[in-house]
């Protein structure tokens, strides 16, 4: 019993540390595609987040210790006849019904089969697919797992460590299939997001102080995924024999530059948004609501959230004694002023933005299609 929980209670470790983490990706995706979120949206995709670590757990824990843990004979050998396992039904029942009701053989199959049943249902229902697509889908991701534990995880071990089996594949894609036909069933209706247009052809809305934060949520969560990017990346370069990036790249370099890419490039760019705005279709203008001159756009980044981390890195990279160490104490009582100012200031515009003269609006005002038209106020569920 406990060889089938503890990879699922890893599983649920891991997804929701990757939630936390990563799972405000999924929110900038979903406002950015449909210019709002849903509760219904938003669960079905967390629970499908969820489903694939467990799956990945099921199917591929425990690592072994070693590369070649399990390099001797008898060990993971893979199995390549089709339905071998109505054999050992075979064998089971002849030892007596409880005998065959108990066997290791008959659970392992119908594990296999529930295992890629929410596959087939997020497929139909979260995907919007239908029972053919649900059965090739899961013969496919069933096919890439077994061909996963087959080459010892693509030859990052050196032998096989689970072992493949051709009946796995038959039972996991019938699971498949069998999913995508339950899933039609009035109870699996709620996760299915509401059918609605793409967001580029909803009409502008007021930018409101809650949406402005959720920009800025979202800005912190493309800072942080591409510092933590670039860290396993130099990492995985050492890890392979290359070079080991000094300390002052991964400690000063790397969150510069994933500063400049996220806030500081994206706002003085065409569009005049960081890529959090962007998600959450929010352009930085002027006071007559015209697109923001290129210095008013580079001045009111430098002084939001994006450019005080960039003077705060500079700052921190000089000696205690350099010139630029005065300046750490009052751009860290600016940020905290700032950050007091948007949640207290029910405009949305914030510290920054009043200070040089800018606004906000949604930047569907400057499509075709809505140019002219009046913003619309926020709904409850934005």
């Amino acid at each position: 019993m406990t060889s089938l929980l503890w990879p699922g209670a890893i599983a649920i470790l891991i997804a929701w540390l990757a939630l936390m983490v990563g799972g405000i990706f999924l929110l900038a995706i979903q406002y950015r595609r449909h210019g709002r979120l849903s509760w219904r949206r938003t669960i079905t995709t967390m629970s499908a987040v969820l489903y694939g670590f467990g799956l990945f757990s099921y199917t591929m824990l425990p690592l072994p210790e070693s590369s070649n843990a399990f390099c001797r004979p008898g060990v993971a050998v893979p199995q390549f006849t089709p339905l071998h396992f109505i054999g050992d039904f075979q064998e089971a029942y002849a030892l007596g019904a409880r005998s065959f009701l108990t066997s290791f053989t008959l659970w392992q199959v119908l594990f296999n089969i529930i295992l890629f049943m929410p596959l087939g249902v997020l497929v139909v229902r979260w995907m919007r697919g239908n029972i053919l697509s649900a059965t090739l889908l899961g013969g496919a991701v069933s096919l890439l797992i077994e061909l996963s534990q087959l080459t010892g995880l693509w030859g990052i071990y050196e032998c096989p460590y689970r072992v493949a089996d051709a009946d796995d594949l038959l039972m996991n894609t019938f699971g498949a299939f069998l999913g995508a036909i339950i899933a039609y069933l009035p109870m699996f209706a709620w996760l299915t997001g509401p059918v609605e247009a793409r967001a580029e052809q909803a009409p502008p809305r007021v930018v409101t102080r809650s949406r402005r934060i959720m920009a800025d949520v979202f800005d912190l969560a493309f800072f942080s995924a591409a510092v933590l990017a670039a860290g396993f990346g130099l990492q995985l370069v050492a890890t392979l024999g290359g070079p080991t990036a000094p300390g002052y790249v991964v400690d000063d370099l790397v969150p510069i530059a994933a500063i400049t890419l996220t806030y500081m490039l994206p706002t003085l760019s065409a569009g005049r948004a960081s890529l959090g705005q962007r998600c959450a279709w929010i352009q930085v203008v002027a006071a007559d609501s015209a697109p923001a001159p290129f210095w008013r756009a580079g001045l009111r980044a430098l002084l939001g959230f994006g450019g005080l981390s960039l003077i705060y890195e500079l700052a921190g990279d000089t000696e205690a004694t350099g010139p630029l160490d005065f300046m750490l104490f009052p751009v860290l009582m600016f940020g905290v002023i700032s950050a007091v100012t948007l949640v207290l200031d029910r405009s949305g515009r914030g510290l920054a933005a009043r200070i040089t003269g800018t606004g906000f609006i949604d930047r569907r005002a400057n499509l075709p299609q809505w140019a002219g038209a009046p913003a619309q106020r926020d709904g409850a569920h934005h």
